[in-house]
């Protein structure tokens, strides 16, 4: 629970600097960045070594789903892109049965 929060600690200051940044390319690289590490470590604590019960991993799973909704909806298409994209590639490296039935 502890690494959920701190989740979504993370993904609250990434979606507040995607608020209040321009569209500079700098920025916007920086917000890709973020993006992608969070996927990463989201997807990291999904690792089949790491012990989780079933409500935990089913809460991670709509946090990212949810995050990924709302940079959509409020416009960030390649941030939320790029979110998605890590979170199931590192995924797939760490627990690959769950994601195969992620994409199924």
């Amino acid at each position: 629970m502890k690494k959920f929060f701190c989740i979504t600690l993370l993904m609250m200051a990434l979606s507040a600097t995607v608020a209040l940044t321009g569209c500079g390319s700098k920025e916007k690289r920086n917000e890709i960045d973020t993006a992608r590490r969070m996927g990463h470590s989201q997807a990291m604590e999904l690792s089949d070594g790491i012990p989780l019960d079933s409500i935990e991993m089913e809460m991670l799973l709509i946090d990212v789903r949810t995050r990924e909704t709302a940079l959509r909806s409020r416009g960030h298409e390649k941030i939320a892109d790029a979110y998605l994209e890590s979170f199931l590639s590192t995924l797939d490296s760490v627990n690959p049965s769950l994601a195969r039935s992620l994409k199924e």
